[in-house]
C-alpha cells in the first residue's frame, strides 16, 4: 500500500548547476516513482533555470529572488510541496537507486514517522571513511545528538505532520540549521534508523558552508540554549540533566576558542 503514498523531494540549491543535475538524475533513478521533484533555487547568480531546461517538465521549479539561506529554501519547499513524504537533498549529493523504496517500506514495517539511513563519503575523487564520532543511531537518540549533527539532510525522511510538531527550519541559523532542527525530532519522535548506505554525500571544494566555519561550536550553543528554553516542559529530568550538560560543554569549548584567538593578538 506504501508505493500509492507520494514523497515531495525538496532540492536547494545555489548556483551549483553540475551537481544538481547529478541530484535530480538520482531521484529520477529512484525505483519508487511516486514522487515530486521541488527544486528551489536560492536566489543563484546564475540563471538555474536555463541551465535545467531539459528537466523543468519533470520537476517544480521555484526561484527565490534574494538568496535566503538554505533553511529557508528548505522551508519554502515544504510548504508547496504536495507529498504525505517529505524527504531533503542537498543539490550536491545523490542517492542510490533504491532509497526511496527501502527508506518508506522500512518507515512502513516498523512504524516511523521520522527516519534516515547510513551514507557514503566522496572527497577529492575518493570514498573515505567515517569517524567514530559520526556514528549514527535509531530509537530515542536525543542523548544521542547533542554533540553535533549525526543526520545528513539527504537520508532524512519524515511525514508531513511531523513538521506541524517540530516547526520548520529555522532561517535565522545560517550553519548548524539541521542540527537545530534535529534536536526538535528527536525530542518528540522515535528515528527510525536504516542502516543501509543509501545516498552518497559529496565533499567539493566550495561546499558544506558548516564544515568550514570555525564557529560553528557557539551556533550549536545558541541552538541548545534556544532548545533547552523552549521545550525543557517536554523533558523528563534525566533529558533536562543531560541537555544542561552539553549547554555548559559548549560553553567551554567557544570560550576556549575565544581565549585562543585573543592570544594571538
Amino acid at each position: 500500500m506504501f508505493n500509492y503514498v507520494m514523497i515531495s523531494v525538496i532540492i536547494p540549491v545555489k548556483d551549483r548547476v553540475n551537481s544538481l543535475k547529478d541530484a535530480i538524475e538520482s531521484v529520477l533513478w529512484q525505483t519508487y516513482k511516486n514522487f515530486e521533484i521541488i527544486v528551489v533555487d536560492d536566489g543563484s547568480e546564475i540563471d538555474i533555470k536555463s541551465k535545467i531546461y531539459p528537466y523543468l517538465d519533470l520537476i517544480r521549479f521555484f526561484r527565490l529572488e534574494k538568496n535566503r539561506g538554505v533553511s529557508a529554501a528548505r522551508n519554502f519547499g515544504i510548504t508547496v510541496s504536495k507529498g504525505e513524504y517529505i524527504a531533503f537533498l542537498d543539490s550536491d549529493d545523490i542517492w542510490l537507486p533504491r532509497k526511496l523504496e527501502m527508506q518508506l517500506e522500512f518507515m512502513n514495517n516498523n512504524g516511523f514517522a521520522v527516519s534516515h539511513t547510513n551514507e557514503f563519503w566522496y572527497k577529492n575523487g575518493n570514498f573515505i571513511n567515517q569517524g567514530y564520532k559520526h556514528k549514527k543511531y535509531g530509537g530515542y537518540i536525543l542523548t544521542k545528538i547533542l554533540d553535533h549533527c549525526r543526520i545528513s539532510p539527504s537520508s532524512f525522511v519524515a511525514k508531513r505532520n511531523v513538521f506541524n510538531k517540530t516547526g520548520y527550519f529555522d532561517e535565522w541559523m545560517k550553519i548548524a540549521e539541521d542540527y537545530d532542527l534535529w534536536l526538535r525530532v528527536a525530542l518528540f519522535f522515535e528515528i527510525g534508523y536504516l542502516d543501509y548506505p543509501l545516498i552518497v554525500k559529496r565533499y567539493f571544494l566550495d561546499n558544506h558552508l558548516s564544515s568550514s566555519v570555525k564557529n560553528i561550536e557557539f551556533y550549536r550553543l545558541l541552538s541548545l540554549k534556544k532548545f533547552f528554553c523552549k521545550y525543557h516542559k517536554y523533558m523528563d529530568r534525566h533529558l533536562q540533566k543531560e541537555v544542561v550538560k552539553f549547554i555548559n560543554h559548549k560553553y567551554k569549548i567557544v570560550a576556549n576558542g575565544v581565549n585562543k584567538m585573543i592570544e594571538r593578538f
